[in-house]
């Protein structure tokens, strides 16, 4: 992965929090090990590359090497909490094949569908990071029949750039379009 470059540097990813009307993107934590671990079903990554958790040390595994990643800057992950401090998802922001088109990535517990956090979550995280990084545009790559999620690529105004096939690690076949979303910029 290659790193992302910020505006100003930050000098505690702990402390990143971003806020926005109902929910806050919170640097993830071995706090919501448990959280991640029964809300990441086989259903919720249906349409996702990993794989469900087979026990609480793969999910803790995750959440460290996510900390090591934004450590390094090469990624930003997220948990998602609502109001309350009730966990709801996770967010992430990664520099897969370049720092300058990170790519986006959501997923909510299955109570939390269809209540519009997800694409709340992605707006605060694009726009956050329009903001604080140097970036070209983001890349969001969905599962085609995953309606949900293309339509939040759609309400970033993100355009299909390319379609692909992908083998999840799950070994499911993903049909996937990528959409490039714009930066927010300046008005």
């Amino acid at each position: 992965m290659h790193q992302l470059t910020f505006n100003n540097p930050i000098s505690s990813f702990e402390d990143l929090v971003i806020v926005s009307q109902r929910i806050s993107l919170t640097p993830i934590s071995e706090r919501f090990r448990e959280d991640i671990y029964r809300e990441f079903t086989s259903e919720i990554t249906r349409y996702m590359m990993p794989p469900p958790p087979q026990d609480i040390s793969e999910t803790l595994e995750f959440i460290r090497s996510s900390i090591e990643g934004m450590q390094r800057s090469e990624e930003l992950v997220f948990v998602i909490v609502d109001t309350e401090g009730q966990f709801l998802g996770c967010a992430g922001l990664h520099s897969r094949e370049s720092s300058l088109t990170p790519e986006l990535g959501i997923w909510v517990k299955k109570c939390a569908h269809g209540s519009a956090l997800g694409r709340e979550a992605v707006h605060c995280l694009r726009d956050w990071a329009s903001e604080n990084l140097k970036v070209s545009y983001f890349i969001y790559p969905v599962e085609k029949k995953n309606l949900a999620s293309r339509r939040i690529a759609e309400s970033l105004s993100g355009k299909v750039i390319k379609e692909q096939e992908t083998l999840s690690l799950s070994c499911n076949l993903l049909d996937e379009v990528v959409y490039h979303i714009p930066v927010v910029l300046d008005e």
